[in-house]
């Protein structure tokens, strides 16, 4: 009873303090519900861009994939940093400056209205099947072993999914619907003061566990037993080989942090280009501490219940929380992990909203509508597509391969062509929009094929890679062809706007990017690793994904320095 007061009381908490900030905020606007009408400091954004991410399915998943195998699956938390810096550098001036509110927006500035509804159908296609059931499958498992639904009400394992399935998403719906994006932002924050304290608990009180009820000796015999689970330079018999930090992991965390709608339009809601910026490398650092809140369980969990110890590696992150917590703690914490899945549901709901209601509805319908009409028939919209989520989540049960990977391998089938042609709007002056569109289209066509029927040898992120300088470069080729001019970045006077930039940007930069190659040494054989295993590495690979990067990062600074010349 005490499990199920505390959860109670900590939600009931979260829902009372968002609704007493946001009462009276003026939803009737496109500014006011998509973008909180530009008015989200620094520490909200970080709060919600960490929340936004961390969806149950990193904690089930990631903590599952250390558990089986080491630490290289940090790779999709930690290496994000030198592209946020790149965001912050580049991007988000940009974004600010054109009082943009959506990614098909921007590219319909750039190409054409026909390039914008393409991207915005692949986005709200990756919503529908990815991310939003991913959020609510992975946030059932959680709650199921954490109260033991299916024993408590005497439910098979499926039903049980079932039933929360549609609980979490009918909460999180009301979130999304009906607070506006400024509801989504002051609810993730306050649940990610929860994440911070219950993170740090279950690390606290499971190091003390594995000691035997002492933490110095469990840190102790994490640090210098069995730690080759603690390398986080994977090879290729891992998970995650070290060389896809280079290729196709590196596009995917560009997308991911850069393009993804659900992720930057906490950004596009900052009060200031500073606020921005702050709250983006904030999230940076909170990003590198995820290690102890979602890998390093899986080491604990290694240590007390031994290798291969579940038939289902996904049941070890709640089996771990309700062994070793208190039960007070245990409901704390079990709101913290409701709290995360309505994050992430009710943050990509609200931004599937954003893109149907601005890139779709409103061009082809809406155009003499006020955006008021617009707000309450894309909510509709919202509605549908939240039932078809709940339908959907339940069958990612019968996924082979787990929850994580299933989310990874929907979101890089339309993420690495969308950041394909935000980069080729971005830089490329001459590339027309029948050519975008054209490769846009058959890249999602050929990687589909090659990912889920002929699936190659090698790991898909690299032959994403490969595929994405190719139908870079093919468009870049056609465009010879038949060039057209870029128009230049469109801007607008936002009221009370301010686009100075944050005068520590670059000093903060730095440290976040010496903490990431800090914890690459530390969790390698430089560090705290010892094994005798040979390690494969590719090289081909890691040099190729250097060239893409070096290109990447190289060309946005070339640019500028001969606009400053000029």
């Amino acid at each position: 009873m005490g499990t199920f007061l505390s959860f109670l009381f900590f939600t009931g908490l979260v829902g009372l303090i968002t609704y007493l900030k946001t009462r009276r905020d003026n939803l009737l606007s496109s500014k006011g519900y998509f973008l909180a009408g530009n008015s989200l400091n620094g520490w909200v954004i970080a709060g919600s861009l960490m929340l936004t991410n961390l969806s149950a399915a990193n904690f089930t998943g990631m903590t599952a994939n250390v558990y089986k195998g080491n630490l290289s699956p940090i790779a999709w938390t930690v290496t994000v940093i030198p592209v946020l810096i790149y965001f912050c550098s580049f991007l988000l001036p940009t974004f600010l400056k054109g009082g943009f509110t959506t990614i098909p927006e921007f590219l319909e500035s750039r190409f054409s209205k026909s390039t914008q509804r393409i991207v915005a159908v692949m986005f709200l296609f990756s919503y529908i099947v990815s991310a939003m059931p991913v959020a609510l499958y992975g946030g059932s498992i959680a709650i199921n072993h954490l109260f033991n639904v299916p024993q408590a009400f005497g439910l098979s394992d499926e039903m049980a999914i079932w039933i929360v399935v549609w609980v979490l998403g009918s909460i999180g719906s009301v979130y999304a619907l009906f607070g506006g994006l400024k509801g989504v932002a002051i609810s993730d924050t306050l649940n990610g003061v929860g994440l911070l304290i219950g993170g740090a608990l279950v690390f606290i009180i499971g190091v003390y566990q594995v000691g035997d009820h002492n933490f110095f000796e469990g840190a102790k015999t994490i640090l210098t037993k069995n730690t080759e689970i603690l390398d986080a330079v994977g090879d290729v018999s891992d998970g995650i080989p070290f060389s896809v930090l280079f290729t196709g992991m590196l596009i995917h965390n560009f997308f991911f942090w850069t393009t993804n709608q659900f992720i930057i339009q906490r950004t596009l809601g900052a009060k200031s280009l500073k606020e921005g910026q702050k709250g983006i490398m904030l999230a940076s650092f909170f990003k590198v501490l995820n290690v102890l809140y979602i890998a390093f369980p899986g080491i604990i969990a290694f240590h007390l219940y031994g290798a291969n110890n579940f038939e289902n590696p996904d049941f070890v992150y709640p089996t771990l929380i309700r062994d070793i917590m208190p039960n007070f703690f245990v409901g704390f914490f079990a709101a913290v992990i409701f709290g995360t899945v309505l994050s992430t549901f009710n943050s990509v709901l609200n931004s599937s909203v954003t893109i149907f209601a601005l890139d779709v509805y409103k061009p082809l319908f809406g155009k003499n509508r006020t955006d008021d009409e617009v707000i309450q028939r894309s909510r509709r919209i919202g509605l549908v597509m939240a039932i078809a989520t709940m339908t959907i989540a339940p069958f990612i049960m019968y996924f082979p391969e787990g929850i994580f990977t299933f989310m990874v391998k929907v979101d890089s089938l339309f993420g690495a062509p969308i950041l394909m042609a935000l980069l080729l709007g971005y830089f490329s002056r001459r590339t027309p929009a029948k050519i975008v569109n054209i490769c846009l289209c058959t890249f999602v066509t050929v990687y589909g094929i090659l990912m889920f029927i002929i699936q190659p040898e090698m790991h898909y992120l690299h032959y994403m890679a490969m595929l994405f300088v190719f139908f870079i470069s093919l468009a870049l080729l056609l465009s010879r062809s038949s060039p057209a001019t870029k128009p230049e970045f469109r801007t607008m006077t936002v009221e009370g706007l301010d686009l100075r930039p944050w005068k520590h940007f670059k000093l903060v930069s730095v440290i976040a990017m010496l903490v990431m190659i800090g914890a690459y040494i530390s969790f390698s054989s430089w560090g705290l690793v010892e094994s005798d295993k040979p390690k494969t590495i590719e090289y081909g690979y890691i040099a190729m994904g250097l060239l893409i990067a070096v290109c990447v990062f190289g060309i946005p600074l070339f640019r500028k320095r001969v606009s400053s010349a000029g």
